[in-house]
């Protein structure tokens, strides 16, 4: 978009407005104090506040486009530039804030926490299934699988 339009606008919006300032001092004159006068001076002021509302609009959608381009942009070197794991410095700091504020803080280390073996978990699966299934339709050979190739004999 021309960066020139918001100048023609404002001076469209000058000449149209002395020439409405005229209008109302025609209308001062008995000849012209009439109704048809007065209804064409009103439909003046309808179209000129049409033109601005149209000028306005597409000015809108073509500030929303180099918005849109601009942010998309700015991300891009955001990306390049910036480093993904700074994400935990930026939570360190804000934890420090916190602190310092004397509030509790949002992230905590949990203590006692244990990784579950692969058998648990399938023990787990397969409990759920016999609550689901029954027990009748349950394959016991499901249990067998090992290895981590996850095959029933244990091979790759």
């Amino acid at each position: 978009m021309d960066r020139n339009a918001f100048k023609h606008l404002a001076a469209w919006n000058q000449s149209m407005g002395e020439a409405l300032d005229v209008l109302s001092k025609l209308a001062e004159h008995n000849e012209l104090s009439n109704e048809d006068f007065t209804i064409k001076q009103a439909y003046f002021k309808e179209q000129f506040a049409s033109v601005n509302i149209s000028v306005l609009h597409v000015l809108e959608k073509a500030e929303q486009k180099i918005l849109f381009s601009s942010f998309k942009e700015r991300r891009a070197f955001e990306k390049k530039t910036r480093d993904p794991d700074d994400c935990y410095f930026d939570v360190l700091r804000r934890e420090e804030e916190r602190r310092d504020l004397g509030l509790p803080p949002l992230i905590g280390v949990l203590r006692g926490m244990r990784r579950a073996t692969s058998q648990e978990i399938l023990s787990e699966i397969l409990d759920g299934r016999e609550k689901d299934a029954g027990p009748d339709e349950v394959d016991p050979s499901d249990a067998e699988m090992s290895g981590p190739g996850g095959t029933r004999d244990g091979k790759e």
